[in-house]
């Protein structure tokens, strides 16, 4: 049987998943940084004579880039939110109806703050 998930473990996964996201965000910001447009311009050569597409496909994947960064912090906001709730008694419990989370869910997703039933009920999140 699974041992219950004592408030020090999730902390010490709500860390470890915090590490990661900040990982995953410096790596998108290197690779932000590689795609500067002006740089890109300058490798195409005669790219431009043939409508210019590779500086659209640059700007294309930076905003996609820009857009996943975005997500990754909004991320980290949740892990942060999460962390807070562990300082409460009801750091198991499904913040919209109070019911338990389930400690396998926290387990595989520890910034989560919904049980099953209310994430279904909320579509996107």
């Amino acid at each position: 049987a699974m041992s219950a998930l004592t408030v020090a473990k999730h902390r010490s996964n709500l860390e470890k998943l915090r590490a990661e996201t900040e990982e995953g965000i410096t790596a998108l910001e290197v690779s932000y940084d590689e795609l500067d447009p002006e740089e890109v311009a300058s490798d195409v050569g005669a790219g431009e004579d043939e409508g210019g597409s590779e500086g659209d496909l640059t700007r294309f994947e930076r905003d996609r880039i820009r857009a996943r960064i975005g997500e990754e912090r909004a991320f980290l906001e949740l892990i942060d939110a999460a962390m807070e709730r562990t300082k409460t008694k009801k750091w198991k419990n499904c913040t919209r109806c109070g019911e338990p989370i389930g400690d396998a869910r926290l387990e595989a997703l520890p910034a989560t703050d919904l049980c099953v039933t209310c994430k279904a009920n909320r579509g996107a999140w």
